[in-house]
């Protein structure tokens, strides 16, 4: 990483063929803003924050910016000259190069910025250029390419040039007119994969581009020792970590901060965002979110993990089990049809079927607590906030208002009564009221 290096990003694109309220580069590409993309790449070759160039509609671009500290922001898509010159001259306090990049190519990847950097310096040249043919160094405007300057040079040119325009304004495309008009050294710097260079300006080539980054993604998990059933249809994002001898099934998708330890299982179609899961893990059909899965544990199909919970070791969380904001203790089962909600459960609990974790008093969400060895029957409310101590035994229907014990059986539902001969009094007393109405 280098300390002498600027980078300014382009964030100005045509809106009107993306058919969207959104500026183009806040667009996803695998989960991720093609900006942050372009704010990567610069932050691998250089410590010093990149600077956004953004339209003056570009709100979008300035909030997100301002909430991921990751770049400071220019509005009005341009610089006019005397601000591009003040701006260079602070610069070049601490930079010898500085970069103009656009933010709509979220392929290209920080060695490429990094090779042109080392090229720019052992060629001694002024200007470079990012293309794919040796040729093409002016046969576009300038704002759709990257090109890399040496700072006093860039300097030298724009005050070499007396006419930038009536306006004083300066863009990118008045690059072009400088390098056409002052003698400066340039060259080109062919990427080694002309995809690097694909720029989203519309659907079709966000599909593309998409298409393009999943594959790069995919391949990169594969080289490491992981095996994808089919790449084409599993979606992990830039940001996701992947142990060795992990199985993924088509359908699957990955997203945000989510780790994934080694000879884990994923069948097919989980999501996952931001989620922690150990080793040996088996996922089926599942979704978990801002979560933590211990080794060893098997979820779904059909579990909704909701953020905030966190599931111990050798845990089974069955069919269309949810579970919000709760600790789950090592070998717990909670095997089908149960709400676990604020709560925290010991280990060793088996929670039967259709077990509900009331814990919203209709103003504030409270706690169930169940300690070690407790066995929860099935259709079992637990009224928060209460407590089932260690060892203890609910009986199935049960309605838990109070603590239970430890090593206590609880039941608390209405006693059974039988009404023999109920039917016949009934249908008789039916047939009497039919004859009085005739």
């Amino acid at each position: 990483m280098e300390k002498n290096i600027s980078f300014v990003i382009s964030a100005v694109c045509d809106e009107n063929a993306m058919m969207s309220d959104n500026p183009v580069v806040m667009h996803m590409v695998c989960g991720q803003r093609m900006l942050d993309y372009a704010i990567k790449a610069a932050q691998s070759v250089s410590q010093i924050q990149p600077v956004i160039l953004a339209g003056d509609d570009s709100r979008q671009i300035s909030v997100h910016t301002g909430q991921t500290a990751s770049a400071s922001f220019i509005a009005g898509g341009q610089f006019d000259s005397l601000k591009l010159l003040e701006y260079l001259g602070d610069t070049g306090k601490d930079s010898e190069y500085i970069f103009f990049m656009p933010g709509n190519m979220p392929l290209i990847k920080g060695n490429t910025l990094q090779d042109m950097l080392q090229y720019a310096a052992d060629e001694q040249l002024d200007a470079a250029v990012l293309s794919s043919q040796a040729d093409s160094f002016l046969d576009m405007p300038l704002e759709r390419q990257v090109c890399c300057f040496r700072v006093n040079a860039l300097i030298q040119a724009i005050r070499a040039i007396k006419d930038i325009n009536q306006t004083g304004t300066y863009d990118f495309s008045n690059l072009e007119r400088l390098l056409n008009q002052v003698h400066i050294k340039t060259g080109i710097f062919q990427s080694k994969e002309s995809e690097e260079l694909m720029a989203v300006n519309d659907r079709i080539s966000l599909s593309a581009v998409e298409a393009r980054m999943r594959l790069r993604i995919n391949e990169f998990h594969m080289r490491n020792g992981v095996t994808l059933i089919d790449p084409a249809q599993t979606y992990i994002g830039p940001d996701v970590v992947i142990g060795r001898d992990t199985i993924i099934y088509p359908g699957n998708v990955l997203e945000g901060k989510t780790t994934i330890g080694r000879a884990c299982i994923l069948y097919p179609n989980n999501r996952l965002n931001n989620a922690d899961i150990d080793d040996n893990v088996t996922l089926q059909s599942s979704v978990i979110l801002d979560s933590s899965i211990g080794s060893e544990t098997t979820v779904g199909p059909f579990a909704y993990i909701r953020p905030e919970s966190k599931i111990g070791r050798h845990v089974r969380i069955g069919d269309f089990v949810e579970v919000k904001k709760s600790v789950i203790g090592d070998e717990t089962k909670i095997s089908h049809l149960t709400y676990i909600g604020d709560a925290e459960l010991g280990k060793n609990i088996n929670v039967g079927c259709g077990v509900v974790c009331v814990n919203y008093d209709g103003k504030r969400k409270q706690k169930v607590i169940i300690g070690d060895n407790a066995f929860i029957g099935c259709n079992t409310n637990l009224v928060a906030p209460v407590e089932v101590e260690h060892d203890s035994y609910i009986a199935a229907g049960s309605t838990i208002t109070e603590r239970v014990p430890a090593k206590a059986l609880a039941i608390a539902r209405a006693r059974q009564v039988n009404k023999e001969g109920w039917v016949d009094k009934r249908e008789e007393k039916e047939r009497k009221k039919t004859e009085e109405n005739k």
